[in-house]
């Protein structure tokens, strides 16, 4: 019996809604948005979904975040959305008061519950609200798990071979300085060197960037946002918390670097579970490596700024 409350229920967080309600192991939800009556109609929505499989589960809403109890996991998709022209890091001054607020009001009355964020920034808005919270909670972010479904998704158009034959992760930054991890790649079974000598097919190496990296401002730009995407990838986060799983995903854990003053999240492939373990740091190449710390650094620039703006000391 697991309890999940979303604050947040705009475009990816009504559709993780809907895509938890489908979960047996989920047996609450509660929803939360500060727009008046929104949380309340998906509510609505999702029991009209519900009535005709005779699942039964408890979804209340609410205004503000205080009121969430009890919860198992608190999901963040809250926020400032992005604009086809703007960069993700563009939102950590209009979302940093968001996350502090909704940390601090939900620390109080959850006391077991792991946060996952969302909201962009999210590797900068992940190590804001870990830091609000002072180490009490297990923190979790998206971190580049999207990068990687779309990374996949080219690769298996590109060499015309089915999804399910395509591994690889992508690293770093949900965003500019996602590093593609290229040393990760296989091809039903075969590193992808290896498997593209063998079948004299090539790859586009660039365009499988450009597309990994822009494709959503081209879905933003058609239907106003990416929904689905997000809560598919989303969702194997979701089961690892809370299923102890185990996959190896390209989730955001926080990672202290010589050079930056303090742990930042960034996205190392490491298997999740309500304990995350190992992660392939040691396997990545040392140009994968530096992209990450590079990665690492810009992180913690924009969580600089969102602190700043703040005044968490």
């Amino acid at each position: 019996m697991v309890h999940v409350a979303i604050v947040g229920t705009g475009r990816v967080g009504s559709t993780i809604a809907y895509t938890l309600i489908w979960e047996h192991w989920v047996t609450e939800l509660t929803l939360v948005d500060i727009a008046p009556n929104v949380a309340e109609m998906v509510k609505e929505e999702l029991y009209h979904a519900m009535a005709m499989h005779g699942i039964d589960k408890e979804v209340r809403a609410f205004e503000h975040s205080k009121y969430v109890e009890n919860a198992d996991l608190i999901i963040i998709p809250a926020g400032t959305p992005r604009t086809p022209d703007m960069s993700r890091r563009d939102l950590a001054d209009k979302n940093a008061s968001i996350m502090k607020e909704i940390a601090e009001s939900t620390i109080d009355n959850n006391p077991k519950a792991i946060y996952f964020v969302i909201t962009n920034p999210v590797d900068a808005m992940t190590t804001l609200i870990n830091r609000t919270l002072e180490g009490k909670r297990m923190v979790i972010g998206t971190g580049t798990n999207l990068e990687t479904s779309r990374f996949r998704t080219i690769i298996s158009r590109e060499l015309g071979v089915p999804l399910k034959k395509v591994e690889g992760f992508v690293g770093g930054e949900h965003g500019e300085a996602a590093v593609l991890l290229w040393s990760t790649v296989m091809i039903d079974g075969l590193p992808l060197e290896e498997y593209l000598a063998e079948t004299g097919k090539t790859l586009d190496k660039a365009k499988v960037e450009n597309y990994v990296k822009e494709i959503s401002r081209q879905v933003i730009r058609a239907t106003g946002g990416t929904r689905w995407g997000p809560a598919g990838s989303f969702l194997e986060i979701i089961r690892g918390l809370m299923l102890n799983t185990g996959r190896l995903l390209s989730f955001s854990m926080p990672r202290k670097f010589d050079d930056i003053p303090e742990p930042v999240y960034v996205t190392v492939p490491a298997k999740i579970s309500r304990s995350p373990g190992h992660d392939i740091w040691n396997m990545l190449t040392d140009e994968e490596r530096r992209g990450i710390i590079e990665a690492a650094k810009a992180i913690y620039q924009t969580y600089k700024r969102a602190k700043e703006v703040t005044n968490l000391s």
